[in-house]
């Protein structure tokens, strides 16, 4: 009798522990904290987005804590392999500077990832202008001038960029082309600080940046911006390359939310509306304009547009001018 009853109260032990299970299992998403993988390392523009969100927006809006992990290397292929290689399980995200899924793949042959099959689109957060500046005491006023110049007098003006392969090369050679202006590149691998330095002490004639790279100085009166990609809020009167009649030249650096690929759609569901709230909530842009982002949200399907379409156009620019990292 006493074998009977323990079998009996075993087996009552294995159905609860599997009714358990299954509730476990099926428990909504999310409900255990998310992991926000940044591509570059701590006080990058990445990072401190990242930072931003998880503090708070994210964790009120998803309800669960959210941490961000540092992976950088190689320009942020290291944290971009570790998000594709991921379980599609929606607790992976990765926040990646555009390069991460665009340029990088494109230039760099040790990638090992592909950006198009490897990643699910979530969300386009802020994205960073790319301007042509000249120091204020520069000839030149106008773009208009720096172009004719270098036509005039083909190989004798020198631009400074970050790299080879990076966005401000591209939209560079995107001006070249569209032009037709011999414009020197000089390339800067160890970042805008030294370009900075450059362009002040007039060692280059002008650079392509990042819009809060050199916003500091144009407001200084130390840099005369000639154009940008995208208008700007506090800097209305400088001109875009699109209304200087160079629509293409208008490659900016974005900042977007991937997760593994396959990402299930109830997993979708709940960070669709938590990023667009957060993205679109005034406090929230307040605070992330104070801190220099232009906000640019994107739900999943228009950053999918967004990564083919420029995708497709950097690959074509390369092969067509021969960018690549070896240069």
């Amino acid at each position: 009798m006493l074998t009977k009853r323990n079998s009996v109260l075993t087996a009552c032990i294995l159905v609860l522990a599997v009714l358990s299970g299954a509730t476990s299992a099926q428990e909504p998403y999310p409900n255990k904290l998310i992991k926000l993988v940044v591509a570059l390392g701590p006080g990058s523009g990445a990072d401190a987005l990242a930072r931003f969100l998880a503090a708070e927006p994210l964790r009120k809006e998803m309800n669960t804590e959210v941490i961000v992990e540092n992976k950088p290397g190689a320009g942020g292929i290291v944290g971009g392999d570790f998000v594709a290689k991921s379980s599609p399980d929606g607790y992976t995200l990765g926040l990646f500077h555009a390069s991460v899924v665009t340029t990088a793949t494109v230039v760099n042959p040790n990638v090992s990832y592909d950006s198009l099959r490897d990643f699910t689109p979530v969300a386009t957060l802020v994205t960073n202008p790319l301007a042509i500046v000249v120091n204020a005491k520069s000839r030149w006023k106008s773009l208009e001038q720096l172009l004719d110049a270098a036509k005039k007098a083909p190989g004798t003006i020198n631009c400074g960029i970050i790299g080879v392969g990076s966005h401000t090369h591209f939209n560079l050679e995107l001006l070249k082309i569209d032009s037709g202006a011999n414009i020197n590149r000089v390339a800067y691998a160890r970042g805008t600080g030294p370009i900075i330095t450059g362009l002040l002490g007039g060692h280059i004639d002008c650079t392509s940046l990042v819009w809060p790279a050199v916003e500091g100085n144009v407001k200084a009166g130390k840099f005369r911006a000639l154009a940008v990609t995208s208008e700007l809020k506090k800097f209305p009167q400088v001109p875009t390359f699109a209304s200087k009649g160079y629509p293409r030249s208008n490659l900016e650096v974005f900042f977007a939310v991937f997760g593994p690929a396959n990402l299930p759609k109830d997993v979708m569901a709940k960070l669709t509306p938590a990023f667009e709230r957060a993205m679109t909530n005034p406090n929230n842009v307040q605070r992330l304009e104070t801190m220099g982002f232009k906000i640019l949200y994107e739900d999943s399907a228009r950053l999918g547009v967004r990564l083919k379409n420029e995708l497709t156009m950097v690959r074509d620019l390369a092969r067509k001018v021969g960018i690549k990292k070896e240069q």
